[in-house]
């Protein structure tokens, strides 16, 4: 995800993991034919179990009465809220009930969600700085400057009486109710960073790291995921997201793994993370098409399940293996119950930027469907020596979080053209703004599209439910409302700014965070809360 010395542009944290990830990357060797599942150039995957048992349940998961306490609202990472007042029936009356100015990074500004306990609601901007909202009237209670540029998506969450952030090398636990510190402990001293809101379960916190830096990706770097103690801080395991920590042959070229967004945890103990892409992609003079790195490169592009209390690896199903075109299995996976031949069966949901959806048994990792969303084009296996338009290109497919309702699983996605060869890709900014997106809903039992919005603009916004209404929103500033049911609009707005970050519900209140310059000449970077 990363672009040699190309300028920023203006896309948040999209672009800088692009910059923070990207070639000069060797891409891939003769990239096993990969065959095409629906017709996507995605191999139909081969679970590997370990020989851990599931651990046990969690203990509490965040039960969020009147409030939205982590980033995808629950540890099942459903986005998905019953407890608001908002549905079809009165989302029309939303207006602008106060607007707080964000003072991140012009460039990134807010890459993160809002989340809201009890009467405040706390963000974190790009910047690393923490802000305490009075959630009737905007007003400022505290912030906190930690002056450490996290390009996102970040977040800040909040478990049994602390409030979690991160920064670009550690992470932190705060006072909620002043803002002071009550541990700290830096993660990563090398080369790379923490590009993760904090997950936290039980007794524990859970972070990533992930092998890039503004310059691209540093040889050797391997994403690594850590389970700290929630009241100290202390290390409790960590897990390598770069199998057997042996970079595929080449450390001294090769990196890769890590997670952008928080795992889903389940109430049997299971942890499931969504891994990223390998380096160098797509390849270099030297090592086209990813030869530096032969093989699947695994956990890289996986779904990987864990003991949640130990680290154990249970299983893995790697959805792109020896991936050359920054396919990230990033987003957040999702847990539900579906019915599978009459009985009632707990799936794990995932997707990533090959633009394609997983569904899998949460037990052993059984592929149960997959579905493409968006535009496929020379998508699949190794590229020519000359560029040629792909899609989804390197900011393209689904870049940020799905939501889940009522069996309905909602994902957002866009098209993005890149212009690929087996050795480089080229800047894609002059295609930013004729790049379109969109909103498909999904039955999660089967994969079957109930609806679909095609949008004119990118999609980075998620999708965040309140009862019958999924909202989503796209990088010129536009929120919209959709009814779950048919897709019907039932609402939209629009910002002073770009939006590069991802919506919360709380009671009467939308909280949308629009930071991101966008396509206006005088961006008004800013969190907005839109009330009935």
């Amino acid at each position: 995800m990363r672009a040699s010395n190309r300028s920023l542009g203006a896309l948040g944290r999209k672009s800088v993991r692009i910059f923070r990830r990207w070639p000069g990357f060797a891409a891939g060797v003769a990239v096993l034919a990969l065959a095409a599942a629906a017709g996507v150039g995605v191999a139909p995957p081969t679970a590997h179990a370990g020989s851990a048992a599931p651990g046990q349940a969690p203990g509490e998961r965040d039960e969020n009465a009147d409030g939205w306490r982590i980033h995808n609202y629950d540890l099942a990472n459903t986005r998905a809220t019953s407890q608001a007042e908002i549905d079809s029936g009165n989302v029309s009356r939303l207006a602008v009930k106060w607007r707080f100015p964000v003072e991140g990074p012009g460039v990134f500004g807010v890459s993160s969600t809002p989340i809201v306990v009890g009467r405040t609601v706390y963000m974190i901007d790009t910047r690393s700085t923490v802000y305490a909202l009075d959630r009737d009237s905007g007003r400022l209670r505290w912030r906190r400057d930690f002056d450490s540029l996290s390009i996102g998506p970040n977040g800040v969450a909040y478990h049994s009486g602390l409030l979690y952030g991160v920064t670009s090398t550690g992470v932190f636990a705060l006072d909620p109710q002043t803002g002071a510190t009550r541990w700290s402990r830096e993660l990563f001293t090398g080369s790379g960073g923490i590009d993760i809101a904090p997950q936290p379960y039980a007794d524990t916190v859970l972070v990533s790291t992930v092998p890039a830096t503004f310059t691209g990706y540093p040889a050797g770097g391997m994403g690594i995921v850590w389970a700290l103690d929630a009241r100290t801080g202390v290390p409790k395991w960590q897990f390598n997201t770069v199998k057997d920590g042996d970079l595929w042959g080449h450390p001294e070229i090769n990196s890769g793994g890590g997670l952008w967004y928080p795992p889903a945890v389940d109430e049997e103990g299971r942890l499931f993370l969504a891994v990223a892409n390998p380096a160098p992609f797509p390849g270099t003079a030297e090592f086209p098409n990813g030869s530096s790195r032969p093989g699947p490169n695994l956990y890289t592009n996986s779904l990987v399940a864990l003991d949640s209390r130990t680290g154990r690896l249970l299983w893995y199903q790697q959805a792109l293996p020896h991936d050359l075109r920054d396919y990230d299995l990033e987003a957040s996976p999702i847990v539900t119950k579906v019915p599978i031949a009459g009985v009632s069966t707990e799936v794990v949901l995932v997707a990533g930027k090959m633009g394609v959806v997983y569904a899998y048994r949460a037990a052993d990792g059984h592929p149960l469907w997959t579905l493409p969303v968006g535009t496929h084009q020379n998508d699949v296996g190794p590229l020519p020596d000359e560029p040629v338009a792909v899609l989804p290109g390197v900011l393209g497919g689904v870049e940020t979080p799905m939501a889940l309702a009522n069996g309905r699983l909602f994902v957002p996605w866009l098209d993005l053209v890149t212009m690929m060869s087996s050795t480089e890709f080229l800047n894609f900014f002059p295609a930013l703004p004729t790049a379109t997106g969109g909103l498909t809903a999904v039955d999660a039992a089967t994969g079957r599209v109930d609806w679909e919005r095609s949008l004119p603009q990118m999609v980075f916004g998620a999708a965040t439910v309140s009862n019958d209404v999924v909202f989503t929103s796209t990088y010129d500033g536009t929120i919209y409302a959709f009814d779950t049911r048919d897709g019907s609009t039932l609402w939209t707005a629009t910002a002073r700014a770009g939006i590069n970050s991802f919506p919360a519900v709380v009671g009467d209140t939308l909280l949308v965070a629009a930071a991101a310059p966008g396509f206006f000449q005088h961006p008004v970077s800013e969190l907005i809360a839109y009330a009935l």
